[in-house]
């Protein structure tokens, strides 16, 4: 039987006029990328470039400088190369949206590391990744230290441009706004079927605890997680299939910090589903760099 809080969920959504909003998209890279070269040797994601901006590309093992390969060259205003640091910058000329293909020989090409790296530059001049670390062999503690810290602050600069365009309203609203309110998870519509064994492999993340929620056409999901990989996670979309392949993207994602392996986070998902079906949908969650994402199945709501 639903709760009165259950029944109270409409009053609360009409009540404080929650509005469908776009997505958030992130325009603005700061600090430092960090990519680790697979076995095999291609970038972990599109390196995003600019014209007129420079991007520096520093390594942790040596390059062949001389063997640089780099699609459209002319269109550069500068291509500087060091024994470990590549510096980019495009002219004018290059096309906004446009992918430019990088290859990049490293010197010990005997060894058991792979021996080049292969890599796509995005003309995207809103979003320039300004520097970049390579890691071609295992990368030190202290680099994830710092990963850890620059995720961090990225997450309250967000947190803080929400509050900014949210005027006086500093949480989020609707379902969202319900659950971050709550210590533990509400003991309504909780959707018992859906099972952390329902990620495709290979899986990112554990989950502890989950919930699943209706509101007239709002679903929400509530999940306390904890991530298997090294890097910590920041959402940056989520996604609800149903059975016909129609998509719904999330509001805004709501987490309570950086998902680390080393402590559960708390995600919160909200959609504006126009559909009657309430069993059957699939749903993608992709990091704030579009890098990973991790698929669930059997997702079903009360």
């Amino acid at each position: 039987m639903p709760s009165c809080l259950f029944v109270a969920l409409p009053v609360l959504l009409w009540s404080t006029q929650v509005l469908a909003a776009p997505p958030v998209r992130n325009d603005a890279v700061e600090g430092t990328l960090r990519m680790e070269v697979g076995a095999d040797g291609v970038g972990t994601r599109p390196i995003r470039i600019g014209a007129g901006v420079s991007t520096t590309l520093l390594f942790d093992t040596d390059i062949q400088q001389d063997q640089l390969s780099l699609e459209s060259r002319a269109q550069f205003e500068r291509v500087s190369t060091g024994s470990s640091v590549l510096v980019l910058v495009p002219s004018n000329d290059l096309q906004e949206g446009g992918g430019l293909k990088l290859s990049i020989p490293f010197k010990d090409p005997g060894s058991a590391l792979p021996s080049r790296l292969s890599l796509t530059l995005v003309v995207d001049s809103s979003a320039v990744d300004r520097q970049v670390e390579v890691y071609r062999r295992v990368r030190s503690a202290e680099s994830y230290r710092q990963e850890v810290q620059q995720l961090r602050a990225e997450l309250e600069r967000v947190r803080k441009e929400r509050d900014s365009s949210g005027g006086s309203t500093r949480e989020p609203m609707g379902l969202r706004g319900l659950l971050v309110g709550s210590t533990e998870l509400p003991g309504i519509g909780i959707d018992s079927k859906w099972t952390p064994a329902n990620c495709r492999r290979p899986c990112s993340f554990n989950v502890t605890r989950a919930a699943a929620f209706t509101s007239g056409p709002r679903r929400a999901l509530q999940l306390v997680l904890r991530a298997v990989d090294k890097k910590p996670w920041i959402i940056g979309r989520a996604v609800l299939v149903d059975r016909k392949g129609r998509e719904w993207q999330s509001f805004p994602p709501f987490q309570t910090g950086p998902i680390e392996a080393e402590s559960e986070q708390t995600l919160i998902l909200e959609f504006d589903v126009n559909s009657s079906e309430l069993d059957g949908y699939q749903l993608s969650i992709t990091d704030v760099d579009g890098t990973r994402t991790v698929h669930w199945s059997g997702v079903n709501f009360p």
